[in-house]
């Protein structure tokens, strides 16, 4: 250190900073036996100018305050430079006080001067610190006036520290300077003021690879050979499962932080080119619990980005912060596995998805939290797709058609049960893909409608059922005459009543009749439903006009219904008399018969 730049000088205000300051520990080695010398505390340090950039910084090598001063020039406000100095690896902790009427700013540098990170966050008059510096070398600090104009005397403390085992380094904002953390492992970090941004940095398992694929050099005589029995080659595939070597295979990941009080946490997950990936905003003073974060194991690196969101709307809008308390991050793989959803499928054309005869585990969270998942069939099948009940939240499970820029349109809908209770959707018609949808039921709070019910720690599962579409199953959703059923002399058709209000249409085409034709309709009931048959003629407007009505019989008992038809479109309806009954167990049955 240049020993014209610098001179010891214990003013009364240096004293009292210093004693503040002192460290508990010496940087250098010490003997088991003799403590050595006693600590003096920081070095005080006296600025000197020009020292406006990198060349004429003052050097800080250790625990020290600078006792400084900022020009008052009108025309360009004044900056100071500082360089901090370490052999080894260390952790800094800066503060800068402000001239009385002032406000600065306080800028890490790197050797271009391009700004690593700026703190600004107190005002006129307030105090500037930067905690978790890290230090290995040589570190660039400049600090400026905000204001022209406007100058005088400010101190500079840096403190240093040895390195916090698990706790963020800082700066580091950008990808370069991302702090690297181990999937599995905690670390800590501040959000130290409003626009602190902390990145780290994670190294994904490789995915996996073909061990004895075509062409391997081990695969021996067995290669290609049928299974023998007994073996797993023969049983169907755990759901989600990708083909080895997969360039699309993907990983669920759990994204935890802890609670700051008075902050609202923002988290992002992105890819190594920054890409979002998935994004998510706690309350004031919470935590946040991410479920499912799926991410593609071919990009090999993922960055989590944690910073305070705005508590308020407009663009006053204040973020909190803390220099004393911090968080704490971990991002560990899901249990779920290769069956778990994979976040954000908020969107049909996000959604995760679906194998048939399989099922999926999925997390209502965060708050408002909607899931998506496709299924996707060989023809024309029948479905039958269920979710289980969690805590604390009421599903709502819903069939849905995406509209080129529209909202998704809702075809199918059921909320039967409440939290804890499952729900169903019977005979649902796929010919190709499919979209369900999975979402906590809206509630209104203080006159507005929202889905804030959530549970991060209690999975659903998703489940489907898949049948050939043979014409015996009714199809839903069936509950507008251009989407009937249709129907056949004499072939039995079942269908079920549910969920509640369920209105069930079968079409019978009699248009290119000559003549009247008789019919003879008959309705087997089901338990614990009054079920009624109507029989309607379709206008040449598509409105339906009642031409018969068998609505009578209680329970399982039949409905029938004969009529001669003139040469039409025809439709049958069927549902509960009461408006008010379901039973997802048991089917009904429609035949419709030509003759007397």
């Amino acid at each position: 250190m240049n020993p014209a730049m610098t001179r010891l000088r214990w003013s009364p205000v240096v004293v009292a900073v210093a004693f503040a300051l002192s460290c508990s520990r010496c940087d250098g080695p010490k003997d088991a036996v003799d403590a050595g010398p006693f600590d003096a505390g920081p070095l005080a340090l006296v600025e000197q100018e020009p020292n406006d950039g990198p060349d004429t910084a003052l050097v800080v090598a250790g625990t020290s305050v600078v006792e400084a001063t900022l020009g008052a020039d009108a025309q360009k406000p004044d900056e100071d430079w500082y360089a901090l100095t370490s052999a080894v690896p260390r952790t800094v902790d800066l503060v800068v006080t402000t001239p009385v009427g002032g406000d600065v700013a306080l800028e890490v540098m790197d050797a271009t001067r391009a700004a690593l990170s700026v703190v600004n966050a107190q005002g006129p008059g307030g105090a500037e610190r930067h905690p978790n510096l890290d230090v290995s070398g040589r570190v660039l600090v400049r600090v400026t006036t905000v204001k022209k104009g406007v100058g005088g005397a400010y101190t500079l403390s840096a403190t240093f520290r040895e390195r916090r085992p698990g706790f963020e380094l800082e700066p580091n904002e950008r990808r370069v300077d991302a702090t690297p953390v181990q999937l599995g492992q905690a670390v800590s970090g501040l959000l130290a003021h409003p626009l602190d941004v902390d990145l780290y940095r994670f190294e994904l398992p490789a995915p996996p690879t073909d061990a004895a694929g075509p062409g391997d050099a081990d695969a021996g005589d067995d290669a290609g050979a049928p299974p023998a029995a007994g073996d797993d080659a023969g049983a169907p595939p755990d759901a989600g499962a990708t083909a080895p070597g997969a360039a699309e295979a993907r990983l669920a990941l759990r994204v935890d932080v802890s609670a700051l009080p008075g902050v609202a946490l923002e988290v992002q997950v992105l890819t190594e080119a920054e890409a979002q990936l998935f994004q998510a905003r706690s309350r004031e003073s919470s935590g946040l619990s991410l479920r499912n974060v799926g991410v593609r194991q071919a990009d090999r690196v993922l960055y989590v980005a944690v910073r305070s969101a705005p508590l308020s709307a407009g663009k006053d809008a204040r973020r909190g912060a803390s220099v004393e308390r911090s968080y704490t991050l971990t991002v560990v793989p899901e249990e779920a596995g290769a069956s778990a959803e994979y976040e954000p499928n908020d969107e049909a054309g996000k959604a995760t998805d679906l194998p048939p005869n399989s099922y999926r585990e999925g997390f209502v969270n965060p708050r408002g939290d909607v899931d998506h998942y496709a299924l996707t069939t060989d023809g024309p099948s029948i479905v039958k797709v269920a979710v289980t009940g969690v805590d604390h939240v009421d599903l709502e499970l819903s069939v849905v058609r995406p509209v080129e820029g529209k909202p998704d349109e809702v075809l199918l809908k059921v909320n039967e049960g409440t939290a804890r209770e499952p729900e169903q959707l019977n005979n649902v018609r796929c010919d190709g893909v499919c979209v369900f949808r999975v979402e906590a039921v809206a509630r209104k709070v203080d006159g507005k409608w929202v889905r804030e019910d959530e549970n991060p720690d209690q999975a659903y599962r998703i489940t489907t059922q898949v049948t050939p579409d043979d014409g015996s199953e009714e199809r839903e959703p069936n509950n507008a005459a251009d989407r009937a059923t249709p129907l056949a002399f004499g072939r039995a058709v079942r269908g079920t009543i549910y969920p509640r209000r369920d209105i069930d249409l079968f079409a019978l085409d009699l248009r290119d009749r000559q003549v009247k034709t008789p019919l003879a309709a008959q309705l087997l009931g089901v338990l614990k439903v009054d079920v009624g048959l109507y029989l309607h003629r379709v206008e040449a407007d598509g409105k339906l006009t009642l031409v018969q009505t068998s609505d009578s019989a209680k329970g399982d008992k039949p409905e029938a219904i004969r009529y001669s038809a003139e040469p039409g479109l025809y439709v049958f309806e069927v549902r509960d008399v009461k408006n008010r009954e379901s039973n997802f167990q048991d089917s009904y049955q429609l035949t419709v018969d030509e003759g007397d």
